[in-house]
């Protein structure tokens, strides 16, 4: 399964020095919001400006869901032209989240078959639709209206999956199996590429997924365990996720790090350190056996 990273637009970590990495992934809105910075990224290319290697794949979201929070609703022919500006290899549809009972449902799964139709036909990035858990008819309606598409995204899961362990969470995937089932191109799972869920995005078939977790981890002071949870390493206060590192785990941990070319103290006091750190637990989860004495843990589907 393609692992694709994500980065913030301001700060691109080269993570490639330090392991294989196949894809990464930036946001339109991010880089478009910096008059400077989309100058920069039109005029050099994004390839050249954060120097990323010829053989990694980059590709954008529109960064449509982060210009809701801000009160903003970006449009098809704004974020088409910032794709065909920026020249990624992929591309994310311009989609409205559709949530739980959302009473615009059908108005907004409509919606994102008519972006996804038009800007199919006007980028030069391969572009791939985005489905959202809806009920029966409104899936059918997803599933028809991407009948154009050989690549597809599921989205709008990260709540339901990685933040609860409720009906919510199984119904999350559920629809995840469904669309696979359902769906007859490649499928790839929008923020859900944590180290916990690629056992069970790869049993399923899913061909690709992306996550920025290995980043927002490491800034709250965690380092991640090869397919379990996170702990916490820093001597900050813990404000959330209980869990502090053991000294069993903190030995694990270390001879990670080794491979690296860290020690224990340079993921305590230096973010970076931890966010490559968590990045290559990540990677190598994807790549069974990478890590020496991994044991992988299942995932239940009900």
């Amino acid at each position: 399964m393609k692992l694709v990273l994500g980065h913030p637009a301001s700060q691109v970590i080269p993570l490639w020095k330090y392991m294989k990495v196949e894809a990464v992934m930036l946001n339109a809105f991010q880089i478009a919001s910096s008059k400077k910075l989309y100058e920069r990224a039109r005029e050099m290319g994004l390839r050249e400006l954060y120097g990323i290697p010829p053989d990694i794949e980059i590709w954008l979201d529109s960064g449509g869901y982060q210009a809701l929070k801000k009160g903003i609703a970006l449009k098809v022919e704004d974020v088409t032209k910032w794709y065909n500006d920026l020249k990624p290899d992929y591309c994310i549809s311009l989609d409205n989240p559709v949530g739980p009972n959302d009473p615009k449902a059908r108005e907004k799964v409509r919606l994102n078959v008519s972006n996804a139709r038009t800007m199919s036909k006007l980028v030069d990035c391969e572009l791939l639709p985005v489905f959202h858990p809806v009920d029966e008819d409104l899936f059918l309606e997803y599933l028809s209206g991407y009948d154009f598409s050989s690549y597809a995204a599921v989205g709008g899961l990260i709540p339901r999956i990685l933040t609860v362990k409720n009906a919510s969470r199984k119904e999350g995937l559920k629809f995840l199996e469904r669309v696979r089932k359902e769906f007859p191109g490649l499928l790839h799972a929008l923020g859900l590429g944590s180290s916990k869920m690629i056992p069970l995005l790869r049993t399923l078939g899913y061909d690709s997924a992306d996550t920025q977790t290995w980043r927002h981890k490491a800034a709250y002071g965690k380092v991640m365990l090869p397919f379990r949870g996170e702990r916490h390493i820093t001597d900050r206060r813990i404000n959330f996720g209980k869990k502090r590192i053991n000294e069993d785990e903190l030995r694990e941990v270390e001879k990670i790090a080794l491979i690296l070319g860290f020690t224990i103290e340079d993921l305590k006091r230096d973010f970076v350190k931890r966010a490559i750190f968590n990045a290559f637990v990540i990677v190598s989860s994807n790549h069974l056996g990478t890590i020496n004495s991994v044991t992988p843990v299942p995932i239940e589907l009900s």
